[in-house]
């Protein structure tokens, strides 16, 4: 081992200290969100349980078409996608104001 790799090694695990009187970041230059009080009837929030409810409606999608299909006892075709849809629609909405996911807690900060 030479000189160069020596030093290449002690820059590389040398402990990393915040900067002081800055906020703290996390990750690479995203900041960490305060204990903001969260006013849940704003218009604001209420779109960003909009958006998380997109996101869980996202998610239930992707979910239902890993899930194969055909030996089910009923298959319904267009109709039953359509349905299927708007119940996912449905429980998406439910999710997002029950489950508790922080993603429009975490989203209203940002943006509050």
């Amino acid at each position: 081992m030479n000189v160069t790799d020596l030093a290449d090694l002690s820059y590389r695990y040398r402990e990393i200290k915040p900067p002081s009187g800055k906020p703290q970041v996390q990750g690479i230059g995203a900041q960490v969100a305060s204990g903001k009080h969260i006013d849940k009837k704003s218009e604001l929030y209420k779109q960003c349980l909009d958006f998380e409810s997109i996101f869980v409606k996202m998610m239930l999608k992707e979910m239902r078409s890993s899930v194969d299909k055909s030996g089910s006892l009923m298959s319904g075709g267009w109709a039953e996608d359509i349905f299927q849809d708007m119940l996912d629609d449905e429980y998406s909405k439910s999710m997002a104001e029950t489950a508790n996911f922080g993603i429009a807690d975490q989203l209203y900060r940002q943006l509050a």
